[in-house]
Order: C-alpha cells, then sequence, then structure tokens
C-alpha cells in the first residue's frame, strides 16, 4: 500500500512542497487530540504547500495539508461555529472545510448550505480521489 507522501506525491507531482516538521513542543501538543494518521503526516511535514512557479521562483499558493496553527484555528471554529466534531485539515479553495472524523473518513462542511456532504473513506482515500484543487 503506497503511503499518504507517495499519494501526494502521484497526485501533484511537482506541484507540492513539505514545510518544517512539528517542534517537539508541537507534537506533544498535538498528539493528545489529532489522530494518528493526520499526527504522522505532520511529524514529518506541518502542513502541506500547493506551489505554482512564478517568475522561476517556487511559491505556495495553497495549502494541501493545512499546518497545525491553521488546524488549531479552524477546527476551534468549526466547533464553535457550527457546532460539529471533527478535524479541519484542509479547506476546498471556496471557504468549505475538509473534516476528519473520528472513524477516520472525510467530510466536505459547505459554509454556505450549512451541511455535510461525505467525501472519503480516509486521507488515503481523499488524496487518491480529489481533484488538485482541493
Amino acid at each position: 500500500m503506497l503511503d499518504i507522501f507517495d499519494l501526494i506525491k502521484n497526485k501533484y507531482g511537482d506541484t507540492y512542497r513539505l514545510r518544517s516538521p512539528l517542534t517537539k513542543d508541537e507534537y506533544n501538543q498535538a498528539k493528545k487530540w489529532l489522530p494518528k494518521e493526520l499526527l504522522d503526516i505532520l511529524k514529518i511535514s506541518n502542513g502541506i504547500d500547493e506551489i505554482m512557479m512564478i517568475n522561476g521562483k517556487a511559491e505556495a499558493i495553497w495549502f494541501i495539508i493545512d499546518p497545525l496553527s491553521q488546524i488549531i484555528d479552524q477546527t476551534k471554529f468549526y466547533h464553535n461555529e457550527y457546532g460539529n466534531d471533527g478535524i479541519v485539515f484542509a479547506g476546498n479553495g471556496a471557504g468549505g472545510f475538509y473534516v476528519l472524523k473520528d472513524d477516520g473518513k472525510i467530510y466536505l462542511f459547505e459554509y454556505y448550505d450549512i451541511g455535510e456532504e461525505f467525501y472519503a473513506e480516509s486521507l488515503a482515500d481523499y488524496f487518491s480521489n480529489a481533484t488538485s484543487n482541493n
């Protein structure tokens, strides 16, 4: 089975960039509440950027996976504003959130209809099937 980073490489080719891993303090904070699959990604790369070449330089244009600080902020907002459970780990570019639920399934929460729609069985399925525009 391919790991998540292989799936991301297959999906995004050369248009992604890893970031620095979580610090020890961030990792200790995150391991208390993040699911293992997401934590395993962040301990290698604290967020993953989608990049585009602009004037010959690779520029981050979007997060494929949000950094921990943004996961915390977006998840708090999601819980407080909408009262739903789950971990917000990425946006869809149109104001919606991709949410990882306790059972490992991914849902897309759309703010305009304040509803969740099933999206993928797992993070691996999410990266196998999602479009590069998340």
